[in-house]
């Protein structure tokens, strides 16, 4: 169920990012293309068990109309009705399969499982919209550079919102009693160091110098340089998610 999760929470982020992009220059194609890979993301969520009954259903058909309406019906229905495949997916991802650590070192607060999840969602699917983005331009030569600004700046937002909400989340925990009372800071830099420090560093430090580079690409106008980047910056934001989710799964520690 781990590839499931993180197929889920790609396409709710996906979606919700998808809410920058103006249709009036980037015409039906992208958004037809972002939401039937969502479609796909969220059939792969149920499949795997990350989703389920009737929220699981539910955002998959809701999606899946959408993606028919983008086709057949007006482009100023688009942005507009966007909403109802982003709620259906939310409800779904949050009223899911609930996974409980296998060996928690950590109490944490009821906020911290669905506050990340959704923060988590936002950065996955940012970071992969700007890529795609990036590559849009290619294909519709002639765009206006602010759609890629706005998504990179956006993109730049989720990190810090990650950032932000993972150490409030070590912040409100506490360690277990077997551990004598140790902070939850000791216990994620110290005893989780190794998975720990990787997470933040190839998760959370690379993708943000990584995002400053393209901020400071797309404003020379260098389109194909900031897809590259982006698409690097996919990567590291992926792995930095795998670490987190395990981490989070086997021993409690939110990041």
């Amino acid at each position: 169920m781990f590839f499931s999760w993180l197929a889920s929470v790609l396409a709710l982020g996906g979606l919700a990012s998808l809410l920058l992009v103006e249709p009036k220059d980037f015409g039906k194609g992208f958004h037809r293309f972002i939401g039937a890979m969502a479609s796909l993301l969220l059939a792969a969520g149920l499949a795997g068990g990350a989703l389920g009954g009737t929220p699981g259903w539910s955002a998959l058909l809701a999606c899946t109309l959408w993606v028919f309406l983008v086709q057949w019906g007006p482009a100023s229905w688009i942005r507009s009705t966007l909403a109802f495949p982003i709620l259906f997916a939310c409800w779904a991802l949050l009223a899911g399969t609930s996974y409980s650590p296998r060996e928690p070192l950590l109490q944490l607060s009821a906020w911290v499982a669905p506050g990340n999840t959704l923060a988590a969602s936002l950065l996955m699917g940012s970071v992969s919209l700007a890529m795609l983005l990036g590559h849009w331009y290619l294909v519709i030569p002639g765009l206006p550079m602010r759609h890629l600004r706005r998504m990179t700046r956006f993109l730049g937002l989720c990190i810090a919102l990650r950032l932000v909400l993972g150490a409030a989340s070590l912040g409100s925990s506490q360690s277990v009693p077997a551990l004598g009372g140790i902070s939850s800071w000791q216990v994620a830099a110290g005893i989780t160091a190794f998975f720990f420090w990787q997470r933040v560093g190839i998760g959370l430090v690379a993708p943000a110098v990584l995002t400053m580079m393209v901020e400071r690409t797309v404003r020379i106008g260098s389109t194909q340089s900031a897809t590259g980047l982006l698409y690097i910056t996919m990567i590291f934001v992926l792995i930095g998610e795998m670490i987190s989710r395990y981490l989070f799964m086997t021993l409690g520690v939110p990041q």
